[in-house]
């Protein structure tokens, strides 16, 4: 029962994260790049010349993130099941 349960939830995490990396993807480079530069300018304190180093790579870091949580969620649901 339990086992049922938590494989309910791990497909539904599963669906959440694809929908969230259809979305991101959906988003052109401006839309993308924008989201990004957010972030960087409340890392940096509003300083533009760190936000502009920063907000490339922010971009990279959250596809990594991205990517890295959909696997956790998939090999979780392949190794309970």
């Amino acid at each position: 029962m339990k086992k049922n349960i938590l494989r309910i939830f791990l497909i539904i995490l599963i669906i959440l994260w694809i929908i969230s990396v259809f979305g991101f993807s959906n988003e052109n480079a401006k839309q993308s790049s924008g989201l990004s530069l957010r972030v960087a300018r409340l890392l940096s304190n509003n300083d533009e010349n760190v936000s502009k180093v920063l907000e490339p790579v922010i971009r990279k870091l959250a596809h990594l993130f991205e990517y890295t949580v959909g696997r956790i969620f998939v090999l979780w649901f392949i190794f309970n099941i």
